[in-house]
């Protein structure tokens, strides 16, 4: 003996592993990349955002705009004539008077989740509170099944003399169709939740589509009013992320939404056919974006879709319980050689 330790014997990590325990663990990364095959994938968006200071005025637009004693966020401070009036026949308020229970505070509520948790608490219990049926459409995007996406009917829930709460509910006989790019989000996110992935594929394809460079091209602006409705564009960024389906365009959307931010830190919620941002912001449309960047939501309606989708067929399942099989029959044959050794 020199004094020195020869290493030339000495076993590698790998190989001082208990075969059972090495295929227990490729079992188990087998079963973690089928629970979880988009976990590598996510990233916080928030936190490596380009629009991480355009992100933080249009929370502080919501907060500001959170009327503490009924818990809601309102619509918009636009100061015109409401377009409810024509709904209505003695609708009185404001913009700054009107809340809406679904969509707005819908899509506050989780909008921001991520960056005032405290009043998505209390903007839920709200919800909750007025005890007012699903909206049977907007929930989609929360991740909740929905029915067959019929026409919206507008309802008055509450009204006093200084506010009025309203609630929009695709209740109509009607069936809803039509080239409208926040219909066909919806649509989308409707077939991915029910494990049609091929058709919500498609139709995404069909709303990308619309994309002109300055807004979406669909029904409402070359049939209705030639205006582009900034909060489509929200929708569609949103359902991509859902989707793990970037696009070539992705970019350029996002940063045309952005561009729609006004100096308050709302987003407006028309564009005209230039697509520069006119009007006022809204809740909606600013809400709607924030949602693109709450990683926690965007998690659990995939992880819904997956379960549907695949995740835990019969093939899913078969590979699965084969790993579980291998594993342990490998460990029992590996322990009985060790008793006999």
């Amino acid at each position: 003996m020199n004094g020195t330790v020869s290493t030339s014997n000495k076993p590698s990590i790998g190989s001082r592993l208990d075969p059972g325990d090495r295929m227990r663990g490729i079992g188990c990364t087998i079963a973690f990349l089928l629970l979880f095959p988009n976990m590598s994938s996510v990233t916080p968006a928030y936190a490596n955002s380009t629009f991480q200071p355009q992100i933080s005025k249009a929370v502080d637009y919501l907060t500001k705009r959170f009327n503490p004693t009924i818990d809601l966020i309102y619509e918009s401070d636009d100061p015109g004539k409401h377009w409810l009036t024509a709904e209505f026949k003695n609708f009185k308020w404001l913009y700054s008077q009107t809340y809406w229970l679904y969509s707005d505070n819908l899509f506050a509520a989780y909008a921001l989740e991520p960056f005032r948790p405290d009043l998505s608490v209390r903007i839920r219990s709200a919800l909750r509170r007025y005890r007012i049926p699903p909206s049977d459409l907007f929930e989609v995007v929360m991740g909740d099944q929905i029915p067959m996406i019929r026409n919206a009917v507008d309802y008055m829930v509450e009204s006093s003399s200084e506010h009025v709460v309203m609630a929009r509910r695709h209740d109509s006989l009607v069936v809803s169709y039509g080239l409208y790019a926040d219909l066909i989000c919806y649509r989308v996110l409707q077939f991915f939740l029910q494990g049609r992935t091929r058709e919500a594929y498609r139709s995404f394809h069909q709303a990308i589509s619309l994309w002109s460079g300055k807004g979406l091209d669909d029904w409402s602006f070359t049939m209705v009013d030639g205006f582009y409705s900034n909060q489509k564009l929200a929708l569609l960024l949103y359902t991509s992320r859902i989707l793990m389906m970037s696009f070539a365009a992705f970019n350029d959307v996002e940063n045309h939404l952005w561009s729609m931010q006004r100096s308050d830190g709302g987003l407006a919620a028309l564009s005209n056919g230039e697509g520069m941002p006119m009007g006022s912001p809204n809740t909606e449309t600013t809400a709607l974006a924030l949602l693109i960047y709450n990683e926690s939501l965007i998690r659990s309606v995939r992880s819904k879709a997956l379960l549907r989708d695949g995740l835990f067929s019969s093939f899913g399942i078969s590979l699965l319980l084969f790993v579980t099989i291998v594993s342990f029959f490998v460990c029992r044959r590996t322990r009985s050689r060790r008793l006999h050794a």
